[in-house]
Parts: structure tokens; sequence; C-alpha cells
């Protein structure tokens, strides 16, 4: 098994639970129906402690996932002015800090979601060949979107028109989407082990080109289906 910088016990116990929290800050603003505000706050959080550990604690790998997932982040805003303003399906309540057609904190909600992910995927690749780890994370990405989507749905953070096949309340394209993005994340952090820190920079825009095409390509094999 190959020795990864970075992963230990200590790392893989703060971002497990982490993402743990998470799921329970969701399911709590789902029950309170809490508005934007929760989303904001969660994310802003877990951020700023991710990029903390990865400084305090000197970790090439959450520094590494850290750089890519906000890069990513930023670039997934194209992916959601794509499904605000041109196929008309996602939804964002108003009164809250936006850039372009996305909230203030996506960008940072959306690298917290890789850096978790792909964390899980270098998990996976100490156990599995990368292809084997890829197929899993792409399954289990795919059937936690609709429950995460229905969390966001009752907490107020955003919502989708029923204009497209729908699974309670993800569109089956979102949940198309996420599985082809959680598929590429074993592969993309295996290309970033034994590297300088500045080839993340790259991977990340890799990772962002890669969302957009995955919400685009999730549309329209669900409009051929």
């Amino acid at each position: 098994m190959e020795t990864i910088n970075g992963l230990n016990k200590q790392s893989t116990r703060v971002i497990l639970s982490t993402a743990f929290i998470l799921v329970l800050w969701s399911l709590g603003s789902s029950i309170t129906t809490a508005g934007p505000w929760s989303a904001s706050v969660i994310t802003f959080l877990l951020y700023t402690f991710y990029w903390f550990y990865a400084v305090k604690f000197k970790n090439q790998l959450i520094l590494r996932l850290a750089i890519i997932g906000t890069i990513a982040g930023f670039m997934e805003l194209i992916a959601d002015y794509y499904l605000v303003s041109v196929i008309n399906s996602l939804v964002y309540p108003a009164k809250e800090a936006m850039i372009w057609d996305s909230p203030a904190y996506m960008p940072f909600a959306w690298s917290n979601i890789i850096l978790q992910l792909s964390f899980i995927g270098v998990l996976l690749t100490q156990k599995f060949k990368v292809l084997k780890a890829s197929i899993i994370l792409c399954i289990a990405g795919g059937m936690y979107i609709p429950l995460y989507e229905h969390l966001a749905n009752n907490a107020g953070w955003w919502f989708y028109h029923p204009n497209t096949l729908m699974v309670f309340n993800a569109p089956v394209y979102i949940i198309i989407s996420e599985a082809l993005i959680s598929l590429s994340l074993p592969m993309l952090i295996r290309l970033s082990e034994h590297n300088k820190i500045g080839k993340s920079i790259g991977l990340g825009i890799l990772e962002g080109f890669w969302i957009v095409v995955s919400a685009m390509l999730g549309w329209k094999l669900v409009l051929i289906m």
C-alpha cells in the first residue's frame, strides 16, 4: 500500500468527523427550515477550519485538496449559471449575497464537498485500485445526492423547478452530474500525489471544467431518456 503524505489517523478522524457534522447541520437546518444563513455559517466555518488544519499541521494532502476544491468551487459558478439562467432549473432564495447567479458561500461549499469526497476517494484507493475506487465513489455520490438535495430544499437553501425528471427533490440530471464528479476524484487526487503544490492549481481548473461538463451532460442525457 502506497504511503501518502498527510494521510494518517488524525486527518482521517478530522475529515470524517467534519463530514458527519455537515450532515447533522444540514438535517437540523432542514427540520427548522433555517434558511440560507445556516448554509453560509457551516460553509465558512468548515472552509476556514480546513485551511487552518492544513497550515497548522503542515498536512500536504489536505492542502492540495483545499487548493483543488477552492479553484473548482469558483469554476462551479459557471455550472450554476447554466442551471439557473440557461435551463431555468435551479432557484436560490432572494435576499442573500450573490456571486453571479450563486450565493456567495457556494464556491466555498463546493470546496468543502470536493475536499471531503476526495479524501474518501484517497481512503478507497488505499484498499482498491483507482478504477474500482472511482466506481465505488461514483455510486456513493449518486446515492447520497437525493438525501442532500431533500435536506437543502427543506432548509430553504435552494430548490429546483419540477420541469425535469425528479427523484423526490433531486433532479435526475443532478444525480448523474454528481455521480460523474465523484467518479473523477480518485484519479484526480492520484495525479496530484508526489507533485509540487502548484500542480494542484491545474488539477483544480481541470476538475472545475469537469463539473461544468457534468452538469451539461447530465441535463442532455435526461432529455433523451
